[in-house]
């Protein structure tokens, strides 16, 4: 499986829709610092993880990488996507695409069922990633700037699962059942002691009970005469009736504060509301409110009559409407031949003359009153609208003060209904300190039956004391019991860790073995590579049984880490990553994606890079490199090899002028000859 394209929308430095074609042999990208041949590789890693994971920092500023993404800059992308095609050796596409969001149309086993094979590691997308994309910030922090530990994992993972990886799980199962199974056992032994701390709590206080000297006969006559019990009843008899009635004592004597508060609250409100100010503003408000109320009869009968009169105007309005339609009609018709156009009454002209100016008059008569009736009706509106609000007002008020009232009312039956439950003395409850006297005397005899009920209760001591003696000989034999099977289960665990670690040091016995194979292909890398002109090789070393340690070592036992320069432990680090790579056998994915690799890495060791990635090649793997050097690009371009079906392509890359980027030339690497050294040869032997 190679990478056959890449297509992105609005995602980080590109705004408009970019594609970028993959040859099938190596792709070439060149362009200055940010152009975005980064953000190709950030497209690779996001479209099958959802993630950019070179980022030491996702937090800052009250901001998330995430938030990063996607286009920030000028204009408005059309959409926000990026997508990725792979290609089998059938010629079948693998097509994911991740929008914004981190939405997928392709799910991650569908991803890792297209490019893994065999036993694939945990988390086999992000090892994927993290093996096959080479960025120039993380070359030596992923090599030779790892813990050992971290160094032994990844190229554990990088390994994939090993052969017994489902005895490691069932062991490491095991392990867990036990532990579960030793914290139960743990928590029923706590428990068993709690319940023996607490026996032996009480077996010392009976025993305390039971030396105790009381006066018996006197608690008898205290409880005898509290709750009127006859004296001869037994003291078991005496104890019981206390103890079933000491609660409901109890609880009067809350009732007598609550109801004793609830009075002096009621008393306080009723000295308020009847006082003399208070009852002289009540009464000057009564006052107001009848003539409030008398203002707003009359005047809602004023406007009553004004609109009945009102009414009667306006129908009389109506009738002059109509006779003047009439005497219109008449006017304009004239006399037919002596006769009246509306009765057809012989008339002389005289008589149809005075006949108009009757009904003239009439006519000005019926329309005469309607605006003076208009008139009266809006004073009479306006007079009542005056009036109801005033006795509105006014009525509002009256209603807080009957709220008032009523309030005090509803406490005072609150009160009432307090009284009546708990049986309290009614005659006091008009008087709350008469009340809190009452209470108080009641608060001493419940005193009184507490102290008695005590006395009482050291009558059966000795009972007390052997009976809780045999339970807490029961407890200790519980306790016991518990202990026991809590160091079976300690014992089982021990087992299970003990078996645990040795599948565990059989797993790293079998990494050991493959990284003895590894290397040999780690040294040849590194040699070619030549990061120290005088430490010609590499060698690793691992310790440790369980937590496992990987270190290399160049010379005489020394650490690169701390030897070499950064263009050194950046070569080197290449070297050790490129066997990685290699080394995985898992992966279907055969694509090696280089980012600027070559920072800080002077000429000589960059030509050999070039060298090692052309023998990679050859070997039939898929190269991307992003440089920013184009003589260098252009020397990639030459060294690597390319066939018809497995084609060579070099992309330059620019930003156009909203800052965003885009494929300014795309030139498509011509194949080798088969014959050229034979050629050139043959030309010059000629000449």
């Amino acid at each position: 499986m190679k990478l056959d394209f890449i297509e992105v929308s609005g995602f980080r430095g590109f705004r408009d829709k970019v594609r970028i074609e993959f040859g099938g042999g190596f792709t070439v990208i060149s362009g200055r610092n940010g152009v975005g041949k980064s953000t190709i590789c950030d497209a690779i890693e996001f479209a099958l993880t959802g993630q950019i994971g070179k980022y030491a920092v996702e937090n800052a500023a009250k901001e998330n990488v995430s938030d990063y993404y996607w286009w920030r800059g000028t204009g408005k992308p059309d959409a926000h996507f990026v997508r990725i095609g792979f290609l089998n050796k059938n010629s079948e596409r693998f097509i994911v695409t991740r929008t914004r969001g981190e939405y997928a149309d392709k799910s991650d086993e569908e991803i890792v069922q297209a490019l893994c094979s065999g036993d694939t590691p945990e988390d086999p997308i992000k090892q994927l990633v993290k093996t096959s994309i080479l960025r120039d910030e993380w070359i030596a922090a992923q090599s030779l700037d790892l813990k050992e530990t971290e160094r032994f994992d990844l190229v554990r993972a990088a390994f994939g699962a090993i052969e017994n990886s489902q005895l490691a799980e069932k062991a490491k199962s095991v392990v867990s059942t036990a532990e579960a199974r030793v914290a139960q056992a743990n928590d029923a032994y706590e428990e068993a002691r709690g319940e023996q701390s607490r026996a032996l709590v009480e077996l010392s206080k009976a025993s305390e009970a039971a030396t105790q000297n009381s006066d018996i006969d006197a608690a008898i006559r205290t409880l005898g005469s509290v709750f009127r019990v006859e004296n001869s009843s037994s003291i078991s008899e005496l104890r019981e009736a206390a103890r079933q009635r000491l609660p409901a004592l109890r609880e009067r004597q809350g009732a007598f504060q609550n109801a004793i508060s609830l009075g002096h609250e009621i008393e306080a409100l009723r000295a308020e509301y009847e006082s003399g100010q208070k009852v002289e503003n009540r009464q000057r408000l009564s006052d107001r409110r009848e003539t409030a109320l008398d203002q707003l009869e009359r005047a809602t009968a004023q406007l009553e009559d004004a609109l009945r009169k009102l009414e009667m105007e306006q129908a009389a309005s109506d009738v002059a409407a109509s006779l003047s339609a009439l005497l219109e009609h008449g006017l304009h018709v004239g006399l037919d031949e002596g006769h009246c156009p509306l009765c057809a009454a012989s008339r002389t002209d005289d008589d149809f003359s005075v006949g108009v100016e009757k009904l003239s008059s009439r006519i000005d008569k019926l329309a005469s009153g309607i605006n003076a009736a208009r008139e009266q009706a809006g004073e009479a509106r306006s007079i009542e609208a005056e009036a109801r609000v005033t006795w509105e007002k006014i009525e509002g008020e009256w209603a807080a003060e009957i709220r008032a009232e009523e309030s005090i009312r509803s406490l005072e039956e609150k009160q009432v209904e307090m009284f009546e439950r708990y049986v309290l003395p009614l005659e006091q409850i008009s008087s709350a300190d008469e009340l809190a006297t009452i209470a108080l005397q009641e608060r001493n005899q419940l005193v009184e039956v507490e102290r008695a009920l005590s006395a009482l209760e050291a009558s059966r001591a000795v009972d007390r004391l052997t009976s809780v003696s045999a339970r807490v000989g029961d407890l200790r034999r519980l306790v016991d019991n518990a202990a026991d099977q809590l160091a079976e289960c300690q014992s089982a665990l021990s087992l299970a860790k003990a078996l645990d670690k040795n599948v565990r040091r059989s797993a790293s016995e079998i990494i050991d073995e493959r990284l003895a194979l590894v290397s040999p292909l780690l040294n040849e890398l590194y040699q070619r590579l030549r990061p120290h002109s005088d430490w010609r090789s590499i060698e690793y070393s691992i310790r440790g049984d369980v937590r496992r340690f990987l270190s290399l070592k160049v010379g005489n036992e020394l650490n690169p880490q701390f030897v070499f320069s950064s263009g050194q432990r950046r070569a080197a680090g290449i070297a050790f990553l490129l066997s990685v790579h290699l080394a995985r056998s898992w992966s279907q994915w055969e694509t090696l994606v280089l980012d600027d690799p070559v920072q800080h890495v002077d000429d000589f060791r960059a030509l050999n890079l070039v060298e090692v990635l052309s023998a990679m090649r050859q070997g039939g793997r898929q190269i991307i490199c992003a440089v920013e050097d184009e003589a260098l690009a252009e020397l990639i371009c030459r060294r690597l090899l390319r066939t018809s079906e497995e084609n060579g392509l070099h992309h330059k890359i620019d930003v156009d002028a909203q800052s965003s980027g885009s494929v300014v030339e795309t030139t498509q690497i011509p194949d080798l000859p088969n014959s050229v050294l034979r050629r050139a040869s043959d030309q010059f032997h000629s000449a």
